[in-house]
């Protein structure tokens, strides 16, 4: 079939599907990086030069971040001390505001396109409540007498204070302290309130209950935690939702499919205890190439000399050293697939993962809503993903994969590998992005809910008919 007829199956395959998704959802605040914002922040020592300090603490300590992720072209986040985050508020008008956070961000999206998550957050006001684009499609779970209950997310409002995070995009030649940005791309001062402390109360001991009505699960929030939240570091607190995420996996009957979204931290402890006790729980992980690195240089794996610096003009032999440290992190975790978003294309390396056969096109269907994102800056209905189409896969993406399949003594068909053990496909390349942020969070959800469709073989008739 032509690939607006595949579309069109692909969204018919999602339809009423079940998904559980957690824990860390926010309101982005978006600053375009012009004069305005280099008058409000204090001049950094060494701009561009110099790592961000963590947390950040002050207006010096923000230029320092947003100077060096310009330099370094590629997007950064680090947290905020409470006391910054309301000097932020207090002080600063963002441009615009939008949805933020993992959980939020992929519930959006698997509610624009039909599916039906089961969606959890700490803190849920109704700031945080009118960011989500169909909250009548969304439910919130609930204990009541033992039992989960889940209603409807205008019903879950539960506090008066919404997460803020600042997001400070810029574009290839904007300028900041003399530092000149050399991708678009974004830096995020992330706000880290007490309550994200991974117990989520009476949820915890009952969410095999959720388990038992969804078909999967889209986990992410883990790197939350900062050293206020623990008290003898972070072993507890992730040892803790290790067993809740085991927990939720046995009230399925059949093996339910955990993915765990990973996302950058300057904190090496709290990414040393994600490694240990976070990721070996998740079938699926997902990642960019900037915590590819992290991940590979952590686990000290060394299997490839000098990870691809992210810096154009991309090479297409930079797919042969992604697939080896992807293979790499796969089986030091013992995790059944690894997945890698990048610019030019997404790979997938597998190993013992149920169904192989639905990650490319899982893949495939996630590079349209990829270029959908990128061109109109949101995606609230399905109607939306015909943009994606409007964007050629990528010609340099499509060369590094057939390279990669040379090297397999594969054989890629039109850009696209697939084989019980990697997939890849090219991603659709937007020139001009409306906007950044989110779209590693979009290429993860919706691969990974489509996967879940396509290799159960639902039909949504049969299953409303029979609800």
């Amino acid at each position: 079939m032509d690939e607006y007829a595949q579309l069109a199956s692909d969204i018919q395959t999602l339809d009423g599907l079940p998904v559980f998704i957690a824990y860390n959802a926010n309101v982005d605040a978006i600053v375009r990086v012009d004069d305005d914002v280099e008058s409000y922040l204090d001049r950094p020592s060494d701009p561009g030069e110099r790592q961000p300090p963590s947390p950040l603490d002050s207006k010096r300590d923000l230029a320092t971040a947003i100077t060096h992720t310009m330099a370094a072209g590629r997007g950064d986040e680090v947290a905020m001390t409470d006391e910054f985050s309301e000097t932020l508020e207090a002080e600063f008008e963002p441009d615009n505001q939008q949805m933020g956070g993992q959980t939020g961000i992929m519930t959006n999206l698997v509610s624009s396109l039909g599916a039906a998550p089961i969606t959890y957050t700490y803190l849920l006001s109704e700031r945080q409540l009118s960011m989500f684009d169909h909250p009548d499609a969304v439910e919130y779970p609930k204990v009541k007498d033992d039992e989960i209950e889940c209603i409807p997310l205008r019903e879950a409002v539960n506090t008066d204070r919404t997460k803020i995070n600042w997001v400070f995009e810029f574009r290839v030649d904007d300028e900041l302290f003399g530092v000149r940005a050399t991708e678009d791309t974004r830096f995020i001062a992330a706000s880290r309130p007490p309550e994200f402390d991974l117990v989520t109360g009476d949820l915890d001991a009952h969410v095999d209950q959720v388990g038992e009505v969804v078909d999967g699960a889209l986990l992410a929030g883990y790197h939350n935690l900062t050293p206020d939240h623990v008290e003898e570091g972070y072993e507890q607190a992730h040892r803790h939702a290790r067993n809740v995420i085991r927990r939720l996996r046995s009230g399925s009957e059949d093996d339910l499919q955990v993915h765990i979204e990973y996302a950058v931290t300057h904190d090496e402890d709290l990414r040393e205890s994600m490694y240990e006790w976070i990721l070996p729980e998740a079938d699926v992980v997902g990642a960019d190439t900037h915590e590819l690195t992290l991940l590979h240089d952590d686990a000290d794996l060394a299997v490839v000399e000098t990870a691809p610096s992210e810096a154009t003009p991309f090479e297409p032999e930079e797919i042969l050293t992604h697939y080896r440290m992807l293979d790499a992190i796969r089986d030091d975790l013992g995790v059944g697939c690894i997945q890698l978003h990048a610019m030019e294309y997404h790979l997938a390396v597998m190993e013992s993962y149920p169904h192989p056969d639905a990650v490319a096109r899982g893949l495939e269907f996630s590079a349209v809503n990829a270029a959908t994102k990128a061109a109109l800056g949101n995606i609230t209905s399905p109607d939306d993903l015909e943009t994606g189409l409007e964007y050629e896969p990528s010609a340099a993406g499509r060369d590094a994969i057939e390279l990669l399949a040379d090297h397999l003594e594969e054989t890629a068909e039109d850009g696209v590998l697939s084989t019980p053990t990697v997939a890849a496909c090219p991603n659709r390349v937007v020139a001009d992005p409306v906007g950044t942020v989110g779209i590693g969070d979009i290429v993860s959800s919706s691969s990974f809910v489509l996967e879940l469709a396509t290799a159960s073989d639902r039909d949504p008739a049969t299953d409303q008919s029979s609800s």
